[in-house]
């Protein structure tokens, strides 16, 4: 597979990232995955949840799906 220079200095510097369109409902975002990792995994969903999403989408999604769709965080002690 042939990358473009633009698509390597995507990986290291995200700001320099073509937008891209969420699947789930349309809206331009930022992916913001980097050598480092990448903003969706510090979002908590199921493991049920994300066997869903990869049969339902081909593609990335927004943060504003991705944090309407996450569990929300334990709460210690209780």
């Amino acid at each position: 597979m042939k990358m473009k220079l633009r698509d390597l200095a995507g990986i290291v510097l995200p700001v320099l990232r073509e937008p891209s369109v969420c699947e789930a409902c349309g809206g331009p975002f930022t992916c913001g995955a980097k050598l480092s990792g990448c903003w969706c995994a510090e979002i908590n969903l199921s493991d049920e949840t994300r066997a869903d999403l990869k049969t339902r989408y081909s593609s990335c999604l927004c943060r504003e799906c991705l944090n309407r769709l996450s569990e929300p965080p334990a709460v210690a002690g209780g």
